[in-house]
């Protein structure tokens, strides 16, 4: 008598593993999707069931180096091979994928199984420590060494000193040391966001209302460089959200729009609502963003090859707020040139 309780049960099992794991046929077909493979990707188990793999799963060794035709060519397993992932919703996730071949009793080859690991946290720690150690060394270092410089000549030469020129120094001082205290409240910031600690107010809020404030508010900075802002609005449903927290985040994306376009142009901003999720585009008409760079873009204390201002820590407070909404976002290069910023907040 078959127990119908083990289907089941396999299933829950596999669900129940952290990591996203993938089983195909003999011809690189899926025949089996966990849940944790489901949120990695953004797809379904339904749409990727009978898909073949390279439809569902793109990472970047699947040109170079594919990981299955090797277990399909040596009949080996492998493991800890690290890679960028690809999502759906053009994410770039870091992995660490292992592969093995899948034999039947009798020793004959049926298929694969393929583990992917997230390992975006454990990477991005990484980066931010060493992105923090370079601010610390370079960006607090240059006024602190002018502030020490200067103190010690006003020690030194007081007395033969102008006024107007001790005046100037102590101008230098002070806005050095305001400097080093915004960075310091940036880290402030950072820390409480990297603790969980977004404390959300959540209220049914209309979101084209709200974007539409913000755009009246930054035409005028827009104008001075010859942009536009264009609002492509859809009616939509309300949702339950932090109005105060979702204004920081698209006062980041407009900033940076509008900081990064040189010439004049166009920035646009579009909504559209789904039966699922609201999904806001801001697009730019600047340069892009160099593809190497695009893996990082949301890492604390990145700063941007263009830029030579500021800590990186807008876009990171950008990523932390959507995720803490439940939500998703996600940069690509657009095709005609610039850059799109895609934020994907779950209606329910």
């Amino acid at each position: 008598m078959t127990d119908n309780r083990t289907p089941h049960l396999r299933n829950l099992i596999l669900d129940s593993i952290p990591v996203a794991m993938v089983t195909m046929d003999a011809d690189f077909k899926i025949n089996s999707f966990n849940n944790h493979a489901e949120h990695l990707t953004g797809f379904s188990a339904a749409e990727a069931i009978g898909k073949p793999c390279h439809e569902i799963l793109h990472s970047s060794k699947c040109d170079t180096e594919c990981p299955l035709q090797t277990t399909h060519e040596y009949r080996e397993s492998s493991t800890g091979l690290e890679a960028e992932f690809i999502n759906r919703f053009h994410e770039h996730i870091p992995v660490r994928i292992g592969t093995a071949a899948i034999e039947n009793d009798d020793g004959s080859f049926i298929g694969y199984l393929e583990v992917i690991e997230d390992i975006s946290r454990e990477k991005a720690l990484e980066r931010e420590k060493n992105n923090f150690q370079f601010m610390v060394a370079h960006d607090m270092k240059s006024p602190l060494v002018a502030m020490q410089g200067l103190i010690r000549r006003l020690r030194e030469h007081h007395d033969e000193m102008a006024a107007e020129k001790r005046e100037d120094y102590f101008r230098i001082i002070s806005e050095a040391g305001e400097q080093i205290e915004a960075q310091v409240m940036d880290f402030l910031e950072y820390s409480r966001q990297a603790s969980n600690k977004i404390k959300l107010h959540l209220e049914y809020t209309d979101l084209p209302q709200l974007i539409t404030k913000l755009v009246q508010r930054h035409q005028e900075q827009a104008a001075e460089k010859q942009l536009t802002i264009r609002f492509q609005n859809q009616a939509m449903t309300k949702i339950k959200v932090d109005p105060r927290q979702l204004q920081r985040v698209f006062e980041n994306l407009l900033d940076n729009a509008i900081k990064f376009t040189q010439q004049a142009g166009e920035i646009l901003i579009s909504t559209k609502e789904t039966a699922k999720e609201i999904i806001i585009q801001v697009k730019d008409c600047g340069p892009g963003i160099a593809t190497d760079e695009l893996p990082f873009i949301f890492d604390a204390f990145h700063q941007h090859q263009e830029s030579s201002t500021g800590h990186g820590l807008g876009l990171a407070a950008v990523r932390s707020i959507v995720q803490e909404h439940g939500g998703r976002v996600a940069v690509q290069n657009d095709p005609q040139q610039g850059a799109v910023f895609t934020v994907r907040l779950p209606k329910n």
